[in-house]
């Protein structure tokens, strides 16, 4: 009874860290506070890309966004900023939610990318942009092509991380939103009530193996009074 007890228990901590530890692995692998974008094939003379969005989210407005108008030397005249077609407007330079960090679009680069921060409490950001596309830009800011638009999944729970490719005029956005709040919470709150039940029925069994046991020698202990009496 005792051994088979110890191998519950042991098996039970054995799945609990096994899982515990696989959320916790997945919860730092994934950063939510930025944004990247891949790049396969793009137009001759790109020397960057923007992300063009489509939504109402009136308190992330901007005239324009002097900080990454900087960072990518254009300023509010290029057609970039102005750009406004079937509701479609620049994310980098109208809105406020990303910063700019990097850019690589070089001709000779085998990992085109660019890299933005994003800012705290603007992690959903494209559950208010629900449709996207990515606008191909010369070092003036002038427009050389876009991507077809996709539609965004919106996040109900976590916070997601957005993996964005564009490859010519193609352009796919999947989101990732880790490990759901059960997995997180509940079930850890799960493993802990059965290892307070388990706990619970050990004890139980102890005190009433020591219970039979007193009870035994009670009995033990009667018989013999009874025999010292008779004789």
């Amino acid at each position: 009874m005792k051994r088979a007890v110890k191998a519950l228990i042991a098996a039970y901590f054995a799945v609990f860290m096994c899982i515990f530890g696989g959320i916790n692995a997945f919860a730092w692998d994934v950063d939510t506070s930025h944004l990247d974008i891949d790049f396969g094939e793009v137009p001759e003379g790109t020397a960057f890309a923007d992300i063009l969005v489509k939504g109402n989210w009136e308190e992330n407005n901007m005239d324009f966004n002097v900080y990454n108008g900087s960072v990518l030397r254009v300023d509010s005249s290029c057609e970039l900023a102005k750009y406004n077609k079937d509701g479609y407007t620049s994310l980098f330079l109208k809105h406020k939610s990303i910063t700019l960090e990097q850019v690589d679009m070089s001709p000779e680069s085998k990992n085109k990318h660019m890299e933005f921060a994003v800012e705290v409490g603007t992690e959903k950001l494209f559950n208010h942009y629900r449709y996207i596309k990515i606008a191909y830009c010369d070092k003036d800011g002038n427009i050389l092509g876009t991507t077809n638009e996709v539609k965004v999944k919106k996040v109900t729970w976590g916070d997601p991380y957005y993996k964005i490719e564009a490859n010519g005029s193609s352009l796919t956005c999947d989101v990732n939103q880790g490990p759901a709040y059960f997995m997180i919470v509940l079930v850890p709150v799960m493993f802990i009530a059965l290892a307070l039940i388990i706990i619970a029925v050990v004890i139980t069994a102890r005190l009433s193996k020591k219970l039979r046991l007193k009870k035994s020698i009670k009995r033990i202990q009667s018989g013999e009074l009874d025999n010292e009496q008779k004789e």
